[in-house]
């Protein structure tokens, strides 16, 4: 009589992955757990070293001395020559966005940085380009009736800032919309977007200035730039983002002067992306005004997600320590939102 053979089980897939996952993680953090957790943000759990990509376990310090260290690599590597090194960097601008400084910089980003637009910021003091982190790959790009400090690490915007009035306002009201978005020719190409990442991302190509405040067809064409967007989840940008934008516009017609609005994404927690371009999406985005003959200034910070709503207004105070951005910083303000 024939003996069937016993089979033997499948090899357990799922727990040699989890087994190894464990492992390389536990490693990273041993000593975090030796030194009290020292150069942590939170005590170990167990199940953080299965769900949390290990930098977001590190501390704001630890984070920051990471990004140092690593930008101090990027300037080491080019006081070196050589073929081995060149493939070494070609890798490195593959791998790392931004490691690598473009073929050709935008004329706005290294002539004035942002003189050809200095009167879209208070007191024409436009932001300093030379100040940011070179870590985001800071551009300056002016348009007509805005200015965007770009990243050339997100794809997207950084702050975008433009001057209300009431007659900018009225000009801009019989302004017809263009829908037509384009990928933005000043921006190096490894830095850009293009319209491909937006499509069936789930996500809107969301304005940071607002189609409805320019006020010339030059301008709206302007504003359709990719520069000028951020992957917005939808019911956010048409709902609560655009009521925002309705309700600044409102107060700048009855302002006695100009109004600026700063306009920008926030990344918080782990970095979600779409598109091949590998276009950042904010966790959050801010909207900040500045009454200019009021000097009151004023903020909203709101999570990009379909259920956000619209709070009460912060104070400056708390949009720089909420945000890290001083925006206004040597202008006056002396209140808030009544």
């Amino acid at each position: 009589m024939a003996t069937r053979k016993k089979k033997s089980p499948p090899p357990v897939t799922w727990l040699r992955r989890l087994r190894q996952r464990l492992t390389s993680r536990m490693a990273c953090f041993v000593w975090g757990a030796i030194f009290g957790n020292a150069i942590l943000s939170q005590p170990i759990q167990p199940l953080n070293l299965i769900l949390e990509p290990p930098e977001n376990m590190l501390s704001a310090a630890s984070r920051q001395w990471l990004d140092t260290l690593r930008a101090g690599i990027r300037s080491l590597s080019t006081t070196f020559t050589g073929t081995a090194v060149q493939v070494l960097r070609e890798q490195a601008t593959e791998l790392i966005p931004g490691a690598a400084p473009p073929a050709t910089p935008p004329t706005t980003a290294t002539q004035g940085e942002f003189a050809a637009c200095a009167d879209q910021f208070p007191a024409q003091r436009p932001l300093q380009v030379s100040a940011i982190s070179m870590q985001w790959a800071p551009l300056a790009l002016c348009s007509d009736a805005f200015a965007v400090l770009y990243s050339g690490l997100t794809k997207t915007p950084m702050v975008v800032v433009e001057k209300l009035s009431r007659s900018r306002l009225l000009q801009a009201a019989g302004i017809a919309r263009s829908d037509q978005f384009y990928a933005d020719s000043r921006i190096p190409q490894a830095w850009r977007a293009t319209l491909s990442d937006y499509q069936s991302s789930g996500f809107d190509r969301g304005h940071l200035s607002a189609a409805a405040n320019q006020p010339s067809q030059a301008a709206m064409a302007q504003s359709f730039a990719l520069s000028n967007m951020v992957p917005q989840d939808p019911t956010h940008n048409r709902k609560l983002w655009s009521k925002l934008e309705a309700d600044t516009r409102k107060y700048a017609l009855r302002a006695a002067g100009n109004v600026y609005v700063f306009s920008g994404p926030l990344h918080e927690g782990s970095t979600q992306t779409v598109g091949s371009n590998a276009v950042w999406i904010p966790s959050h985005l801010f909207k900040l005004v500045y009454d200019e003959a009021g000097q009151r200034a004023w903020a909203y910070v709101l999570p990009n997600r379909a259920d956000a709503q619209i709070t009460r207004p912060m104070d400056y105070a708390s949009f720089v320590q909420r945000t890290r951005w001083s925006l206004l910083d040597g202008l006056p303000v002396t209140g808030s939102l009544r």
